[in-house]
């Protein structure tokens, strides 16, 4: 089994999360379940700056289906020219078991696929090409 704070894990909790745009001034939201909270936090000095986010994920509905996890991003920076110096996404589990959490995860992507299938073929994008009409009788 992969570890859960893989690459590919995290992109996939990045994208059922529906996190709110960087400018909208929520902080806290749920999904399917799942309580989410979001911290900035921003620090400048004379040769270098960072950008740290934190998401927060509880889904406490008791019993032993119940996580707490951290999703966390950073980005350093040196302060003169700009340059990256580091960035990195980071997942921790602080309680209960990763299982639950990426099966929480899999059926989450899984409904949110079905959701945008549903939407682009209700819009004609999924629909089947209607056949060429070639003036034949």
């Amino acid at each position: 089994m992969k570890r859960i704070g893989n690459a590919d894990t995290i992109a996939d909790m990045e994208f059922v999360l529906d996190t709110p745009r960087f400018f909208d001034t929520r902080h806290t939201w749920t999904v399917d379940g799942v309580d989410c909270a979001r911290s900035r936090y921003r620090f400048s000095g004379s040769s270098y700056e960072f950008h740290i986010e934190v998401v927060e994920l509880r889904r406490a509905h008791g019993g032993p289906k119940s996580w707490r996890a951290l999703l966390v991003s950073e980005l350093w920076r040196t302060t003169d020219t700009g340059t990256e110096i580091r960035n990195s996404k980071w997942l921790k589990v602080l309680s209960g078991r990763p299982s639950e959490i990426t099966a929480w995860m899999r059926n989450r992507r899984s409904r949110k696929l079905d959701e945008a299938f549903r939407a682009d073929f209700s819009a004609g994008i999924g629909a089947r090409p209607k056949p060429l009409d070639r003036g034949e009788s």
